[in-house]
């Protein structure tokens, strides 16, 4: 019996621990995202990146929910250093295009 409390209680607390971030020791520099999806693109950088999203259409919107929206470009471009910028990324809801 006390076996098995003392399994259980090793079990419940391995699965407490934080997972750890797939870009926490990746490289620092920008990666390729725009024509991808806004959950694609926040995927491939760094979970401490910087992001600005920009309206593409020039209208001010915000994004609520990611997952409908596109980047048409993005601000540094593919392989620049990031260390100490921010990311500037031009959305367009992914039923529009890019102009």
């Amino acid at each position: 019996m006390v076996k098995r409390i003392v399994t259980a209680s090793v079990l419940s607390l391995c699965c407490l621990v934080p997972a750890v971030p797939a870009h926490a020791d990746g490289p620092r520099t920008m990666p390729q995202v725009a024509g991808q999806g806004l959950v694609s693109a926040y995927a491939a950088l760094r979970y401490d990146t910087s992001v600005r999203l920009k309206d593409g259409r020039g209208a001010g919107r915000h994004v609520l929910w990611p997952a409908g929206w596109k980047v048409c470009a993005q601000d540094p471009a593919a392989g620049t250093d990031l260390r100490g910028r921010r990311v500037t990324l031009t959305v367009v809801k992914r039923t529009e295009s890019c102009r």
